[in-house]
């Protein structure tokens, strides 16, 4: 067969890693992009409040699905270790989304509720589609380094 001595995409680590990962972001970009159309457009909150909601109902989702599914992390989480790098690396997105949905909702003020909602909604998910990649090489890193550590650990109780 043509091919057949080469892995499968599903057995490449890095692919398998990308894919997930993507999945993973794809279910926490939908959470958050709803979770801002509500706040904004329905509960009328501003701009930047809703984008700080919306990343928190996308963020809690994109850690358990990357941790579990990309990382393939089970067990206890190590607050200092892990939990809080990934909080830090998320937050430059909290950061520039707030920022970004805030500067969109001012320009935009001339606009129909429609209009603004409609420009604040692809500014605020724009934002996660250009940090995507950002997020995705410092979140491997971090992850990266814990399983060496966890296997440095592993090896010096089995000596």
């Amino acid at each position: 067969m043509l091919g057949s001595s080469s892995a499968s995409a599903t057995e490449n680590p890095w692919w398998r890693k990308v894919s997930t990962y993507t999945a993973g972001s794809a279910v926490a970009a939908g959470c958050s992009e709803l979770a801002l159309i509500l706040c904004y457009a329905v509960l009328h909150l501003p701009a930047a409040a809703s984008a700080v909601i919306a990343w928190v109902c996308g963020a809690v989702p994109n850690y358990w699905l990357n941790r579990r599914w990309t990382w393939r992390r089970t067990g206890r989480v190590h607050p200092r270790r892990e939990l809080l790098p990934y909080v830090l690396i998320i937050l430059g997105t909290l950061a520039l989304a707030a920022v970004v949905t805030r500067a969109v909702d001012a320009a935009m003020s001339d606009s129909s509720a429609a209009t603004r909602t409609t420009f604040v909604a692809a500014a605020f998910l724009g934002v996660y589609v250009v940090m995507f990649l950002v997020r995705y090489l410092l979140l491997d890193r971090l992850f990266g380094r814990l399983d060496t550590l966890d296997s440095d650990a592993t090896e010096a109780e089995v000596r």
